[in-house]
């Protein structure tokens, strides 16, 4: 076999393996149309006879921290010193929650978007604030992870120039004990509710047809097969469908990130109807960040809904848990769905936006953003 038949081989697996959609862009990028086109798997990996797939968990039980700390936004015209500080303060947290009271976890989790925190701004104001994956700060927090041994999961404003240029991606991201980034999920859909307002992010739904064609099927509703579970990473509240989709793919914790707009029944509920773990991190109370709300609720939640642990309160602190995975994952059982009956229904619904609008037009801020989908509506 020559270098160049091996070289493509190993692309295509890079890309088939579904585990970071950020590092299959990069890969594609330096293939030929043709290969990429080969390349890319379209079979959806859900198991016929309930036997999901997944790797070996490395321990019986896992330890896990979910992180309740301030959202502070930066300034997009000097974002640099309240990143930096932000960042730094990610760190200390990761060190805390695996000191000598806390003890060794095997992943800490952060809200939606700790690095650069939220504001109102306008699309080319928060470009500027987006970092890249992988970047300085998914460096930082690598060595971090690996000087402790643990996953960090954390949520961001993303950029992707070379792929996706000028799209605003709000990605989940999780970075091993190794140090390198697992997975890098980007939302996969906006439920655009407000009128008069809603976020201009690029969902993996808002350019789907683009999306399907440079990473395949599988990849829109992404798991990260790791040796503590099969693990999701999302930003999308209020879409049980999705969590529903994700559960039938083998998903046993749902990491959920928030920055003030979820509901505890929204995510108590996704561990009732799928029988996994959802763990939500959330933003404590930041007086000084006029532009958030909704603090606290920072909660974990096992099979059947089981309320495993909560914030007590709006201020900074830590929820923890021990979840026996290997147990867990011998008795799972896949939601029984009765496809027969629930599919004639789907397969003839329209819903209110169809899927591609952010190929067309990528709206400059919130209001334009409301303006532009109400234009597009189906009802």
């Amino acid at each position: 076999m020559d270098d160049d038949t091996n070289s493509t081989l190993t692309r295509r697996a890079a890309l088939r393996s579904g585990a970071s959609v950020g590092t299959a862009a990069a890969v594609a990028a330096s293939m030929t149309p043709e290969d990429a086109h080969a390349a890319i798997d379209n079979d959806i990996s859900v198991a016929p006879d309930g036997v999901y797939e997944r790797v070996p968990l490395k321990k019986e039980s896992i330890r896990v921290r979910a992180i309740q700390s301030p959202m502070i936004p930066a300034d997009a015209d000097n974002p640099k010193p309240v990143m930096e500080s932000n960042l730094q303060r990610m760190l200390d947290l990761v060190d805390q929650n695996n000191g000598f009271i806390a003890g060794k976890q095997d992943l800490v989790g952060f809200f939606e978007q700790p690095i650069m925190g939220w504001a109102p701004w306008t699309r080319e104001e928060a470009l500027k604030v987006c970092i890249e994956v992988p970047g300085p700060e998914t460096e930082a927090l690598g060595k971090k992870a690996k000087e402790h041994g643990c996953y960090i999961a954390f949520a961001s404003y993303v950029k992707d120039e070379e792929n996706w240029p000028g799209h605003l991606l709000l990605n989940g991201i999780l970075i091993g004990p190794d140090g390198r980034v697992v997975a890098n999920h980007w939302k996969q859909h906006n439920v655009r509710r407000n009128p008069r307002w809603t976020m201009y992010t690029t969902s993996a739904y808002d350019v789907l047809p683009r999306y399907i064609e440079m990473y395949g099927e599988d990849a829109v509703l992404p798991v990260a097969r790791t040796d503590i579970g099969n693990i999701s990473l999302l930003c999308s509240p209020y879409d049980p469908d999705i969590h529903r989709a994700i559960a039938l793919k083998g998903v046993e914790i749902s990491i959920r990130f928030s920055s003030g707009g979820f509901n505890q029944v929204d995510s108590q509920s996704a561990s009732l109807f799928n029988d996994n773990y959802t763990i939500t991190m959330n933003q404590s109370i930041a007086p000084d960040n006029t532009g958030a709300s909704g603090a606290g609720g920072t909660s974990i939640y096992g099979p059947g809904g089981k309320l495993i642990g909560i914030a007590k309160s709006v201020y900074e602190q830590s929820v923890s848990a021990t979840i026996p995975i290997a147990e867990f994952r011998r008795n799972r059982r896949l939601p029984d769905v009765p496809m027969a009956l629930v599919m004639p229904v789907y397969e003839k619904y329209r819903p209110p936006i169809d899927p591609g609008l952010s190929l067309e037009y990528l709206p400059t801020d919130m209001v334009d953003s409301a303006r532009y989908i109400k234009e597009k509506r189906n009802w």
